[in-house]
């Protein structure tokens, strides 16, 4: 065997040995190589095994380089008088690490996607909790701003037998025609109605103040009373919480909950 065959044959092997592509007696062929390999050989199969253990890592550690699988053929297959011949394994081999890079690319992809898409979900997250921050601190600037009123009237509404535990509180700010509503230990209202409040002027018919609905049942509920445009009668005010039709009635049709006079 020649100088030049034993070369190439050393670097054949040495790609399939590293890949675990060879058959017994390969590996055993190989072996012996080794112990009796030239620098430049030795640092061929380094070279090779440092690409395989690289290989390991890709999804973490970044890609191989683009040309590293063409320069492995073109060691393997130099031969000067004849046209290459390639064994399978190493097709395999180039394969392998096309396949490998392939992969780490998309588990980098989906890895960069998935961050994105949790910083934009706390980013939302913030978003609604800011929003909801800067809700109820206007509710309470409004509510600050009612009491601090020189006529502000107080008119307490208790249950009535359909719901006996329900309580309410119209705090009424009768010279800038405002109010807040407070509601407690009331049930959530049907999805296809709302909770209506009525103010009740001696004995008129009863004037609707805004319509109110919540998800969850609570013992602290405010609500600005947007529609009280009305001055207070000089002989009787009573207020009255109904359960009407989504959107509110003219006039009261469903029962009443709670129902307060003011004093």
């Amino acid at each position: 065997m020649s100088e030049q065959e034993t070369y190439n044959d050393f670097k054949s092997l040495c790609a399939g040995y590293v890949m675990g592509a060879l058959s017994a007696e390969e590996q055993v062929e190989f072996e012996s190589m080794l112990k009796k390999a030239s620098e430049e050989d030795l640092a061929f199969y380094e070279g090779l095994t440092e690409a395989r253990d690289e290989l390991a890592l890709t999804a973490d550690a970044g890609l191989p380089r683009d040309d590293l699988f063409i320069d492995i053929l073109d060691e393997i297959s130099k031969e000067p008088k004849q046209a290459p011949i390639i064994p399978l394994w190493a097709y395999r081999l180039a394969a392998a690490i096309l396949l490998i890079g392939t992969l780490g690319l998309a588990m980098f992809s989906q890895q960069l996607s998935g961050t994105l898409d949790e910083k934009v979900a706390t980013i939302e997250q913030q978003s609604t909790v800011i929003t909801e921050l800067e809700t109820e601190l206007d509710r309470r600037n409004e509510m600050l701003a009612i009491l601090e009123s020189r006529e502000v009237n107080f008119v307490i509404m208790a249950g009535l037998d359909v719901n006996p535990d329900g309580y309410g509180k119209v705090i009424w700010d009768t010279e800038n025609q405002r109010a807040l509503l407070q509601l407690a230990n009331l049930p959530q209202p049907p999805e296809d109605s709302d909770y209506q409040l009525w103010l009740i002027k001696d004995d008129q018919n009863p004037i609707s103040a805004g319509v109110f609905n919540f998800e969850r049942p609570s013992t602290d509920l405010f609500f600005k009373v947007e529609e009280l445009q009305e001055s207070p009668s000089d002989i009787m005010n009573m207020f009255a919480v109904t359960l009407e039709p989504k959107g509110g009635v003219p006039q009261p049709t469903g029962d009443m909950y709670l129902l307060g006079q003011q004093n």
